[in-house]
């Protein structure tokens, strides 16, 4: 089985580090393409029209980064941006995008909730239940926060350079991101604060 277009949800305020090591593996195929997509939310009644447009601007210039720190070099990268709930978003893009592989990420559960309740959040259970392509779940175990790391597009912050550009390793290995690029990324964030 070829697997030449990958999908990876991405929250920007808090994503998994380990998706991209698994999408670099999985994105060997000459023809491989991988579109990172963002599902803005707003939990309040009908903003106007222009807080989505700065919303779905943000969302795209941080994927621009993303994919420019996290991915390999010749990986063909498409970055989208949708609007509404997580797992409806995911599944329709996964449907428009004719996917081959949604790579999602999942906090582990503690040894309590493994003993009482083993179940993954409701978003990564309703994906993993209703995807018509295959559903690679990753544990996560460090998470990266855009906007407090990079600020906001025109911010002092957001300017500086990429702590994340030539961190991806060629070859996969357990630590997916140089853990210099998040130190220096994260010295950067207590810097400016």
């Amino acid at each position: 089985m070829s697997l030449e277009r990958i999908l990876v949800p991405v929250n920007i305020r808090k994503w998994a580090v380990e998706v991209f090591s698994v999408a670099n593996t999985f994105a060997k195929h000459p023809n491989a393409a991988v579109t990172l997509l963002h599902v803005v939310t707003l939990n309040i009644a009908a903003p106007e029209k222009g807080v989505y447009e700065q919303l779905g601007r943000d969302a795209q210039w941080h994927l621009e980064r993303l994919a420019r720190g996290c991915l390999r070099p010749g990986i063909t990268t498409v970055n989208r941006v949708r609007f509404g709930k997580p797992a409806e978003e995911i599944l329709a893009e996964a449907a428009d995008g004719n996917t081959d592989l949604i790579v999602l990420a999942s906090k582990p559960p503690s040894f309590w909730n493994r003993i009482v309740a083993p179940f993954l959040p409701r978003v990564v259970e309703r994906i993993v239940r209703e995807a018509s392509c295959g559903v690679f779940l990753t544990t996560a175990k460090k998470w990266f926060n855009c906007e407090n790391i990079w600020g906001r597009p025109g911010d002092e912050l957001g300017s500086a350079p990429n702590p994340l550009d030539g961190a991806v390793e060629s070859e996969p290995s357990p630590m997916p991101l140089a853990e210099a690029a998040f130190a220096t990324a994260h010295e950067q964030h207590h810097a400016a604060a």
